[in-house]
């Protein structure tokens, strides 16, 4: 594979989500920033709706008791404590929500960059040095800080690398099935060909693996907003929290609109490095396949991740002393271990008390390749019918000159004659 092919592939295969996902993080934030204070009087309003129904009940359940809290410690004073805390909490504006995402949001985004460039063995220089995008200047007031966009595209950028180097091993695969040992017999010729088509299998797979991840960003902006918005919601209702005889609505409100879309944006964050997870186990055992003597798989898979395999690297004595149904069995080994990706990841991230959080970012994805389906299917249409109507023309045409040469002839003769 020269180097003209390697830069077209780190050419062609860059961040294409990361400038939507950063103009985007930017109106959430400045969105959520202007948004916030007047959401945060309706907030109290509401607050003191609820208190209103939320004083009623407690009484009706503390009648219905005999009176066992008399002086309501246990429910309307706890509440009335609480509402202090949160109403003075509301009322400092944007800065306790940008302290929360500070302590919280932005060391999940560093550590999950941390654990995935570790797990490659990549930095942020070679990185950058991949992937040409750049932040867009962000201006350090709004609901979000600009460093907890930074870190999410780092690794955002860190993951196109380890596609880079997929996509470019396949195309030093493909480049390996043609060689003069294909040559040697039929069965080699086979083998050779099942080689090439491994390699196109590899790449066109972590190609679309890659379409799919660039929009990735749809899940973290849809947490982030929902995040922004139900906060101050959430900060009213916990007011609620620990006390007795709060309404079961109340209370599944206050974790739907709070704990609920503070797991949803954690689990959006680490959702962007955790493909790195099953798709390196791929990449490790094709490694293993093709490592030879001199080079140890554990090196050749440093050179997949770098992006800097050449066919040259690939060793094909293993496929000589393959048997043809033993590189159908390694086709099959590949088909099944793409399709194990979600159960692996799943089990990864169990471990970590986390789960993927991708299902809108994989209809967008969908989504698009239909759209790009649909618009192929149009283009091959139109073009089949232009070709066929000029096909048609030429037949035509030597039809009318042909006709029209008969009756010049007949007429000729018709003169002739007279």
């Amino acid at each position: 594979m020269g180097n003209w092919v390697s830069s077209l592939i780190e050419d062609s295969v860059q961040c294409w989500g990361c400038p939507v996902f950063d103009n985007l993080f930017q109106l959430v934030s400045r969105a959520a920033a202007a948004a916030y204070d007047k959401f945060a009087m309706v907030c109290i309003v509401l607050f003191c709706i609820l208190f209103a129904f939320y004083v009623l009940n407690a009484f009706w359940q503390n009648m219905k008791n005999n009176m066992s809290d008399p002086f309501y410690t246990k429910s309307v004073q706890r509440v009335l404590l609480n509402s202090i805390v949160c109403v003075s909490f509301l009322g400092m504006g944007i800065t306790l929500p940008r302290f929360i995402t500070t302590v919280t949001f932005e060391p999940v985004a560093q550590m999950t960059l941390t654990y995935t460039q570790t797990m490659v063995g990549v930095t942020d220089e070679f990185v950058n040095s991949k992937v040409d995008y750049q932040p867009q200047k962000m201006p350090d007031n709004g609901f979000y800080r600009p460093e907890m966009r930074n870190k999410m595209m780092q690794i955002m950028k860190t993951t196109i690398t380890q596609f880079q180097g997929y996509i470019k091993l396949g195309v030093a695969i493909m480049d390996n099935a043609f060689t003069w040992k294909a040559l040697l017999g039929v069965g080699a010729l086979l083998k050779h060909i099942i080689l090439f088509f491994i390699g196109v299998y590899i790449s066109w797979a972590f190609f679309k693996l890659f379409f799919k991840y660039c929009c990735y960003f749809a899940d973290i902006i849809i947490a982030m907003a929902f995040f922004a918005f139900f906060f101050p919601m959430s900060l009213a209702l916990y007011a609620f929290n620990g006390a007795q005889n709060v309404p079961q609505w109340i209370s599944g409100l206050g974790k739907e609109v709070g704990i609920h879309q503070f797991k949803n944006l954690i689990n959006a964050i680490v959702t962007l490095g955790a493909s790195i997870i099953t798709y390196t186990v791929i990449m490790a055992i094709v490694a293993k396949f093709f490592s030879d003597g001199d080079v140890s798989s554990s090196e050749l898979m440093g050179a997949i991740t770098s992006g800097e395999i050449f066919e040259a690297d690939i060793n094909t004595e293993n496929l000589e002393t393959m048997t043809l149904t033993s590189c159908i069995v390694l086709v099959y080994i590949i088909n099944f271990l793409s399709g194990q990706i979600p159960q692996v990841a799943k089990m990864v991230l169990d471990a970590f008390g986390v789960a993927e959080n991708k299902k809108n970012s994989e209809e967008l994805a969908n989504d698009l390749l239909k759209l790009s389906g649909s618009m192929f299917s149009v283009a091959k249409n139109v073009a089949k019918t232009t070709g066929e109507a000029i096909a048609d023309q030429f037949k035509t045409k030597p039809k009318e000159e042909k006709d029209g040469k008969d009756s010049k002839d007949s007429k000729d003769d018709k003169d002739t004659k007279k």
